[in-house]
């Protein structure tokens, strides 16, 4: 059998990331504390697969408190869409879904943005950070460079996410975000989703030691699945408010 390639694909994009990003992981995170430290949250938005990354950011046993999860499904379980329309693979490419999930998430003046997608093209990425550069929030893009650069976008503006962005984080993944090439045009092994993770749990490492040497208290969840997680994590949610939603299991 032959060899697995994934893992050393895996580890190069890894590395990828670490020799490129920490500035821009650093810059990112001082602006994610400054925000929760004027009385923001951190708002994570993405469509696809990359709502694998939001989750990591949100919710999350070890995770900040302080970040609410934004998605299509909202429209579902907080607003008048049925379920069978956003399950079409192509929803996220439909012109105003972003302002309707900005306007169920009613977010604060103080909130910053992580908006998260490989490519960065689609009409509710780059709408919503569009929505939010209008109404004054920050914005961290955690995008593909190299998809951004070699695929026109599809949104009505003309511009793609990372062109909203205070700050571009690239999760160097190629475009189209598969790395291994089978021959007879079949191409596998996905990374995005891979550094996509590493950059969120940098970012919340980042801003967890910042706010422990500005004021002692970091706002973190507890695992459900310890003795004193739901206790621990019942407080924050009391403390937040619908500001953050649970996550659904």
């Amino acid at each position: 059998m032959t060899a697995l390639q994934y893992p050393r694909v895996a580890l190069d994009h890894i590395k990828a990331v670490l020799d490129t990003q920490r500035p821009a992981i650093d810059r990112a995170a001082g602006i994610l504390v400054d925000a929760i430290a004027t009385g923001g949250i951190i708002q994570a938005f993405g469509t696809g697969h990359s709502r694998a990354v939001t989750l990591e950011l949100a919710g999350r046993a070890g995770g900040l408190a302080a970040v609410g999860m934004l998605a299509v499904k909202d429209l579902v379980l907080f607003g008048d869409v049925a379920a069978e329309e956003i399950l079409d693979p192509t929803y996220e490419r439909q012109p105003g879904l972003a302002a309707q999930i900005y306007e169920l998430a009613s977010p604060d003046p103080a909130d910053a943005f992580v908006i998260v997608s490989n490519s960065g093209i689609n009409a509710a990425i780059v709408e919503m950070a569009q929505l939010a550069r209008s109404n004054g929030h920050a914005i961290i893009a955690i995008t593909s460079r190299a998809h951004n650069t070699l695929v026109a976008t599809r949104d009505r503006s003309g511009r793609n996410l990372a062109s909203f962005a205070d700050v571009v984080i690239d999760n160097c993944a190629p475009a189209g975000d598969a790395t291994i090439d089978l021959g007879d045009g079949i191409r596998i092994g996905a990374v995005s989703n891979l550094t996509g993770i590493l950059i969120a749990q940098m970012l919340a490492e980042g801003v967890s030691r910042q706010l422990q040497s500005r004021n002692g208290t970091v706002p973190v969840f507890v695992s459900a699945n310890l003795p004193e997680g739901d206790a621990h994590n019942k407080a924050l949610y009391t403390a937040y408010g619908d500001r953050v939603r649970p996550i659904e299991p």
